[in-house]
């Protein structure tokens, strides 16, 4: 069984009524956005000459898309089924006022 969520007004869920595969989720996309922006400040300010290496770069940029990606498809997803659902919702209770 499938489970519906209680969307607010503006069409979010709240953390609490997301699933455990969600949260995990979300966590790891903001723990690989966190490594990478760290890993590049360590390479930074540990070399001598204030280079960043191309393995560090490698490892930001694939940590950014990663991140982004686990972020940025969840969310829109999951904001668009609720923008429809409150669409809808207003829809119906707007013809019943009016019948």
């Amino acid at each position: 069984m499938k489970k519906s969520y209680n969307f607010d007004k503006d069409g979010h869920i709240s953390w609490k009524e997301l699933d455990v595969k969600d949260k995990i989720a979300y966590v790891m996309s903001v723990v690989l956005m966190a490594s990478g922006i760290i890993m590049a400040f360590m390479c930074f300010f540990m070399t001598e000459n204030h280079d960043i290496t191309n393995g560090v770069l490698f490892y930001v940029s694939e940590s950014f898309v990663t991140g982004g990606a686990l972020l940025g498809i969840g969310l829109y997803v999951k904001n668009k089924f609720g923008e429809i659902n409150n669409y809808l919702k207003n829809k119906l209770h707007d013809d019943e006022t009016e019948a």
